[in-house]
Formats: C-alpha cells, structure tokens, sequence
C-alpha cells in the first residue's frame, strides 16, 4: 500500500527505507522488550524470547523508539511530516484491516465486530484512494478520525469489553482522545493553510 501511494515521490526509496527499518525497529523492540520486564526468564530459558514480548508495555516502548527514530531521519533529512503522518495512516489502515481478517479466519470470538471492523477500514481504504488519486500531499486526517470514531462505535458490539470510565473501554477511550486530537491537528492545519488564525 505504502508504494502505491507514494508512486510518482521524488523521495520514495527514502522514504520506503525509513518505513521498512521503522517497521523492523519495531518488532525488534517489542519482541526484546521481553528482556527488559523479565530478565530472569530469559537467563533461565533463552528461548523465551522467542515466543513472548514484552505485551502492551513493550507495544508502548516499541511505539516511542520509532517515532523517536522516524523524527530523528526527518530532521537530518528534512522529509514532509505531513507525508510521514499520511505513510502512518495508510500503514495503520492497511495493517488494521489485515488483523481484523486473520481473527476472523482464525474463528476468534466477537466475529461481528471483526468483520464490522474489516469492512469499515476497506471502505477508509477506498475512499483514501479516491480522495488522493493524482495528489502529492494529501492528508488522511479526516480519515484517521473516522478510523478513530469508527472503532469507538464498533467496540460497543463486543458484550464483555472491560469497561474502564463510564460505558466506555480503555480502547475506546484512547480512540476518542486520538479523534479530538486529530481533529484540533486538522482544524489548525485548515486555518494555517487559508493563511493563519487571522486570514
């Protein structure tokens, strides 16, 4: 997905190479973050670390090294942020879409939110397309934040969700925060490109 969408950048091979490593540094931190929570189960059993991870910590800490790494490639090579934001999005939708499908092959409970949710980042996947047919620049925002909006939604069609504030989930929560955040990042980017708060 990420080379269809980049077709036609002066800058694909850079950015492709940034993406592949940022994607291998993640595993890599995130299967080794094993080591750093458990350090005694992997003297004892090395092998270990081949079939744990350090679970949602380790997603977290593997999550901050590649954005770390991805920020520190940008600045030395002064690459678009709004096309790394755009990479981001297409990555998520793309690997979103192929999780909810290996759960719904594997036979995994809650198979109407799987599917519900596969069907909804297809449609995300299309309209992305559409939306930036013949476009260089354009930003997934909006699509993000119905991606966002989207999951919120269709996480109240698992019955047996933990519920962490109010009716909603920690899942839902961060989704919902995310759908504000990039809302206020695109109303401010909208502003700046009609040329300022003032204009």
């Amino acid at each position: 997905m990420l080379q269809y969408r980049l077709r036609g950048s002066l800058e694909r091979r850079i950015y492709l190479s940034d993406a592949a490593n940022a994607f291998w540094l993640w595993l890599l931190v995130w299967k080794g973050s094993f080591l750093i929570f458990y350090p005694i189960d992997v003297i004892t059993q090395p092998m270990s670390l081949l079939y744990f991870d350090g679970g949602e910590r380790g997603r977290w800490i593997a999550s901050l090294v590649t954005a770390s790494y991805i920020w520190y490639r940008n600045s030395k090579q002064n690459l678009s942020v709004k096309m790394w934001i755009d990479m981001g999005i297409w990555f998520t939708l793309s690997g979103w879409l192929v999780y909810h499908l290996l759960l719904l092959i594997t036979g995994e409970e809650s198979s109407l939110y799987h599917t519900a949710n596969a069907g909804m980042t297809v449609l995300l996947l299309i309209s992305l397309l559409v939306s930036q047919k013949g476009s260089d620049s354009g930003s997934g925002l909006n699509h993000a934040v119905w991606f966002s909006i989207g999951n919120v939604l269709l996480s109240f069609l698992v019955a047996d969700r933990p519920v962490w504030l109010l009716s909603f989930s920690k899942q839902q929560i961060i989704f919902l925060l995310a759908a504000a955040c990039l809302t206020g990042w695109s109303w401010l980017d909208e502003k700046q490109q009609k040329g300022g708060p003032h204009g």
